[in-house]
Protein backbone atom coordinates (compact mmCIF):
# COMPACT_ATOMS: atom_id res chain seq x y z
CA UNK A 1 0.00 0.00 0.00
CA UNK A 2 1.21 3.55 -0.97
CA UNK A 3 2.32 5.68 1.80
CA UNK A 4 2.98 9.61 1.70
CA UNK A 5 5.91 10.57 0.67
CA UNK A 6 6.20 14.19 -0.95
CA UNK A 7 4.18 16.34 -0.45
CA UNK A 8 2.43 18.36 -3.52
CA UNK A 9 4.88 21.56 -3.31
CA UNK A 10 8.09 19.15 -3.02
CA UNK A 11 6.44 17.53 -6.44
CA UNK A 12 5.55 20.61 -8.31
CA UNK A 13 8.72 22.63 -7.57
CA UNK A 14 10.86 19.42 -8.65
CA UNK A 15 9.45 19.48 -11.79
CA UNK A 16 9.16 23.59 -12.52
CA UNK A 17 13.33 23.27 -11.93
CA UNK A 18 13.61 20.29 -13.93
CA UNK A 19 11.89 22.35 -16.73
CA UNK A 20 13.91 25.49 -15.80
CA UNK A 21 16.66 23.99 -15.46
CA UNK A 22 16.65 22.33 -19.26
CA UNK A 23 15.83 25.51 -21.15
CA UNK A 24 18.83 27.91 -18.81
CA UNK A 25 21.29 25.16 -19.72
CA UNK A 26 20.42 24.67 -23.03
CA UNK A 27 20.18 28.49 -23.95
CA UNK A 28 23.02 29.47 -21.47
CA UNK A 29 25.05 27.17 -23.89
CA UNK A 30 23.93 28.93 -27.10
CA UNK A 31 25.25 32.35 -25.05
CA UNK A 32 28.18 30.70 -24.47
CA UNK A 33 29.13 30.00 -27.86
CA UNK A 34 28.73 33.55 -28.90
CA UNK A 35 32.76 33.81 -27.06
CA UNK A 36 33.41 29.84 -26.29
CA UNK A 37 35.99 30.92 -24.73
CA UNK A 38 36.99 33.13 -21.13
CA UNK A 39 40.60 34.44 -21.30
CA UNK A 40 40.34 37.85 -23.59
CA UNK A 41 41.50 37.45 -27.09
CA UNK A 42 45.17 36.96 -27.32
CA UNK A 43 45.53 35.53 -23.86
CA UNK A 44 45.30 31.77 -22.25
CA UNK A 45 42.71 30.66 -19.50
CA UNK A 46 44.82 28.47 -17.41
CA UNK A 47 41.62 26.29 -16.59
CA UNK A 48 39.77 25.15 -19.23
CA UNK A 49 41.38 22.94 -22.25
CA UNK A 50 38.55 23.85 -25.02
CA UNK A 51 39.22 27.50 -25.11
CA UNK A 52 37.60 28.36 -28.56
CA UNK A 53 35.94 25.25 -29.07
CA UNK A 54 31.56 25.84 -29.51
CA UNK A 55 29.14 23.27 -28.07
CA UNK A 56 27.50 21.56 -30.38
CA UNK A 57 24.38 23.16 -31.50
CA UNK A 58 22.30 20.25 -30.99
CA UNK A 59 22.87 20.55 -27.42
CA UNK A 60 21.72 24.64 -27.49
CA UNK A 61 18.58 26.46 -27.12
CA UNK A 62 17.05 29.94 -28.15
CA UNK A 63 18.04 29.93 -31.68
CA UNK A 64 20.10 33.35 -32.03
CA UNK A 65 21.71 35.04 -29.26
CA UNK A 66 18.76 37.37 -28.67
CA UNK A 67 16.49 34.49 -28.42
CA UNK A 68 18.99 32.34 -26.15
CA UNK A 69 19.00 35.36 -23.71
CA UNK A 70 15.54 35.89 -23.31
CA UNK A 71 14.80 32.54 -22.43
CA UNK A 72 17.45 32.69 -19.81
CA UNK A 73 16.82 35.86 -18.12
CA UNK A 74 13.10 34.54 -18.29
CA UNK A 75 13.66 31.37 -16.68
CA UNK A 76 16.35 32.44 -14.17
CA UNK A 77 13.50 34.54 -12.35
CA UNK A 78 11.40 31.58 -12.56
CA UNK A 79 14.33 29.47 -11.38
CA UNK A 80 15.04 31.61 -7.82
CA UNK A 81 11.48 31.67 -7.24
CA UNK A 82 11.09 28.05 -7.48
CA UNK A 83 14.24 27.51 -5.26
CA UNK A 84 12.65 29.97 -2.82
CA UNK A 85 9.31 28.64 -2.37
CA UNK A 86 11.44 25.26 -1.70
CA UNK A 87 13.40 25.98 0.30
CA UNK A 88 10.96 27.78 2.59
CA UNK A 89 8.59 24.94 2.11
CA UNK A 90 10.74 22.49 3.81
CA UNK A 91 12.36 24.92 6.19
CA UNK A 92 9.13 25.19 7.77
CA UNK A 93 7.61 21.95 6.80
CA UNK A 94 10.28 20.20 8.49
CA UNK A 95 11.75 17.89 5.16
CA UNK A 96 15.08 19.37 5.49
CA UNK A 97 15.62 17.30 8.12
CA UNK A 98 15.53 14.46 4.86
CA UNK A 99 18.30 16.16 3.07
CA UNK A 100 20.78 17.90 5.49
CA UNK A 101 23.60 15.14 6.23
CA UNK A 102 23.39 14.23 9.92
CA UNK A 103 25.79 12.01 12.27
CA UNK A 104 27.64 8.89 10.58
CA UNK A 105 27.44 10.67 7.17
CA UNK A 106 30.60 9.64 6.16
CA UNK A 107 30.27 5.71 7.48
CA UNK A 108 26.90 5.50 5.95
CA UNK A 109 28.50 6.84 2.71
CA UNK A 110 31.30 4.31 2.49
CA UNK A 111 28.66 1.47 2.99
CA UNK A 112 26.68 2.57 0.29
CA UNK A 113 29.46 3.27 -2.16
CA UNK A 114 30.53 -0.60 -0.95
CA UNK A 115 27.19 -1.83 -2.12
CA UNK A 116 27.12 -0.27 -5.61
CA UNK A 117 30.84 -1.76 -5.79
CA UNK A 118 29.02 -5.16 -5.29
CA UNK A 119 31.48 -5.56 -1.80
CA UNK A 120 28.42 -5.51 0.01
CA UNK A 121 25.88 -7.79 0.00
CA UNK A 122 23.13 -5.93 1.80
CA UNK A 123 21.27 -3.12 1.05
CA UNK A 124 21.90 -0.41 3.89
CA UNK A 125 19.15 0.74 5.83
CA UNK A 126 19.37 5.09 5.86
CA UNK A 127 15.61 6.11 5.67
CA UNK A 128 14.15 8.00 3.44
CA UNK A 129 17.63 9.18 1.63
CA UNK A 130 20.66 7.40 1.92
CA UNK A 131 24.11 9.50 2.36
CA UNK A 132 24.59 9.37 -1.29
CA UNK A 133 21.60 11.09 -1.91
CA UNK A 134 21.70 13.38 1.17
CA UNK A 135 24.83 14.25 0.06
CA UNK A 136 23.76 15.22 -4.21
CA UNK A 137 19.78 16.54 -2.55
CA UNK A 138 21.70 19.30 0.11
CA UNK A 139 24.83 20.41 -2.23
CA UNK A 140 22.59 21.29 -5.21
CA UNK A 141 20.84 24.73 -3.90
CA UNK A 142 24.62 25.69 -3.00
CA UNK A 143 25.23 24.79 -6.10
CA UNK A 144 22.27 26.90 -7.71
CA UNK A 145 23.48 30.14 -5.28
CA UNK A 146 27.02 29.95 -6.67
CA UNK A 147 25.27 29.87 -10.27
CA UNK A 148 22.69 32.38 -9.60
CA UNK A 149 25.63 34.68 -7.98
CA UNK A 150 27.99 34.29 -10.49
CA UNK A 151 25.40 34.68 -13.42
CA UNK A 152 24.03 38.16 -11.59
CA UNK A 153 27.58 39.39 -11.86
CA UNK A 154 28.18 38.33 -15.52
CA UNK A 155 25.01 40.33 -16.34
CA UNK A 156 25.29 43.32 -14.26
CA UNK A 157 29.25 43.37 -14.01
CA UNK A 158 28.92 47.50 -13.20
CA UNK A 159 26.22 47.79 -11.30
CA UNK A 160 27.31 44.93 -9.05
CA UNK A 161 30.51 45.50 -9.15
CA UNK A 162 31.51 44.11 -5.47
CA UNK A 163 29.90 40.96 -6.43
CA UNK A 164 31.76 40.61 -9.36
CA UNK A 165 34.89 41.31 -7.74
CA UNK A 166 34.42 38.54 -5.16
CA UNK A 167 34.03 36.18 -7.79
CA UNK A 168 37.25 37.02 -8.82
CA UNK A 169 36.31 39.94 -11.82
CA UNK A 170 34.16 39.43 -14.67
CA UNK A 171 36.53 36.39 -16.17
CA UNK A 172 36.38 34.22 -13.08
CA UNK A 173 32.72 35.14 -12.70
CA UNK A 174 31.67 33.40 -16.07
CA UNK A 175 34.18 30.26 -15.01
CA UNK A 176 32.35 29.99 -11.91
CA UNK A 177 29.12 30.33 -13.75
CA UNK A 178 30.09 27.28 -16.53
CA UNK A 179 31.63 25.30 -13.26
CA UNK A 180 28.46 25.36 -11.21
CA UNK A 181 25.83 24.99 -14.24
CA UNK A 182 28.77 21.75 -15.11
CA UNK A 183 28.16 20.54 -11.78
CA UNK A 184 24.13 20.93 -11.99
CA UNK A 185 24.33 18.69 -15.09
CA UNK A 186 26.60 15.91 -13.92
CA UNK A 187 24.22 15.88 -10.63
CA UNK A 188 21.25 15.61 -12.50
CA UNK A 189 22.00 12.96 -15.16
CA UNK A 190 23.51 10.87 -12.03
CA UNK A 191 20.06 11.13 -10.22
CA UNK A 192 18.23 10.30 -13.13
CA UNK A 193 20.24 7.61 -14.34
CA UNK A 194 20.43 6.24 -10.61
CA UNK A 195 16.48 6.23 -10.21
CA UNK A 196 15.55 4.12 -13.16
CA UNK A 197 18.83 1.89 -12.33
CA UNK A 198 17.90 1.06 -8.92
CA UNK A 199 14.55 2.90 -7.91
CA UNK A 200 12.26 3.15 -10.63
CA UNK A 201 8.94 3.16 -8.19
CA UNK A 202 10.47 6.36 -7.07
CA UNK A 203 9.68 8.44 -10.33
CA UNK A 204 5.85 7.66 -9.88
CA UNK A 205 5.62 8.75 -6.14
CA UNK A 206 7.03 12.03 -7.41
CA UNK A 207 3.94 12.36 -9.85
CA UNK A 208 1.44 10.98 -7.04
CA UNK A 209 3.08 11.51 -3.90
CA UNK A 210 2.67 7.97 -2.86
CA UNK A 211 5.37 5.38 -2.33
CA UNK A 212 5.27 1.63 -1.45
CA UNK A 213 8.30 0.93 1.17
CA UNK A 214 7.76 -2.97 0.09
CA UNK A 215 9.16 -1.68 -3.68
CA UNK A 216 12.12 0.37 -2.05
CA UNK A 217 15.58 -0.82 -2.92
CA UNK A 218 16.15 -1.28 0.88
CA UNK A 219 13.09 -4.36 0.42
CA UNK A 220 14.14 -5.45 -2.66
CA UNK A 221 17.56 -5.55 -1.84
CA UNK A 222 17.82 -4.39 -5.05
CA UNK A 223 21.80 -4.62 -6.81
CA UNK A 224 23.25 -1.34 -8.63
CA UNK A 225 21.42 -1.57 -11.83
CA UNK A 226 19.43 -4.33 -11.18
CA UNK A 227 16.45 -3.34 -13.24
CA UNK A 228 18.53 -2.42 -15.92
CA UNK A 229 19.49 -6.21 -16.84
CA UNK A 230 17.42 -9.15 -18.10
CA UNK A 231 15.25 -10.83 -16.68
CA UNK A 232 18.01 -13.99 -16.78
CA UNK A 233 20.09 -12.34 -14.87
CA UNK A 234 17.92 -10.72 -12.37
CA UNK A 235 16.86 -14.37 -11.16
CA UNK A 236 20.46 -15.57 -11.18
CA UNK A 237 21.73 -12.35 -8.53
CA UNK A 238 17.85 -12.90 -6.82
CA UNK A 239 18.81 -16.71 -6.39
CA UNK A 240 22.61 -15.59 -5.06
CA UNK A 241 21.45 -13.60 -2.71
CA UNK A 242 19.09 -16.20 -1.44
CA UNK A 243 21.80 -18.81 -0.82
CA UNK A 244 24.00 -16.25 0.66
CA UNK A 245 21.00 -15.23 2.85
CA UNK A 246 20.61 -18.76 3.76
CA UNK A 247 24.10 -19.53 4.77
CA UNK A 248 24.37 -16.60 7.01
CA UNK A 249 21.07 -17.72 8.51
CA UNK A 250 22.52 -21.57 8.95
CA UNK A 251 25.87 -19.73 10.27
CA UNK A 252 24.36 -17.78 13.33
CA UNK A 253 22.38 -20.81 14.19
CA UNK A 254 24.52 -23.41 14.58
CA UNK A 255 26.73 -20.50 16.69
CA UNK A 256 23.61 -20.41 18.55
CA UNK A 257 23.50 -23.97 20.19
CA UNK A 258 25.71 -24.80 22.45
CA UNK A 259 27.43 -28.02 22.71
CA UNK A 260 27.93 -30.07 25.46
CA UNK A 261 31.33 -30.58 26.68
CA UNK A 262 31.44 -34.55 25.96
CA UNK A 263 28.86 -37.28 26.18
CA UNK A 264 28.60 -38.20 29.15
CA UNK A 265 28.52 -34.92 30.86
CA UNK A 266 25.50 -33.93 33.04
CA UNK A 267 24.74 -31.65 36.06
CA UNK A 268 25.27 -34.60 38.16
CA UNK A 269 28.42 -35.76 36.79
CA UNK A 270 29.96 -32.19 37.66
CA UNK A 271 28.91 -32.37 41.44
CA UNK A 272 30.44 -35.95 41.34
Amino acid sequence: MDKPRHHWVVRLTHWISAVALTVMVGSGLRIFNAYPAFARKGETFCCYPFEGQSIPAMLTFGGWLAGARQWHFAMMWVLVANGLVYLGFIYLHGDWRDVVPRRGFVRNAVEMIKFYLFVRKRHPRQGKYNALQRATYFSLPLIGILAVLSGFAIWKPVQLAPLTDLMGGYVWARYWHFVAMSLIVALSVIHVFMVFATDPYSMRSMITGGYNENNSPEARNARPFYNLLPNRMRRIRDADDTAATETDSDVAGAESVKVPRSLGDSPGDNQR
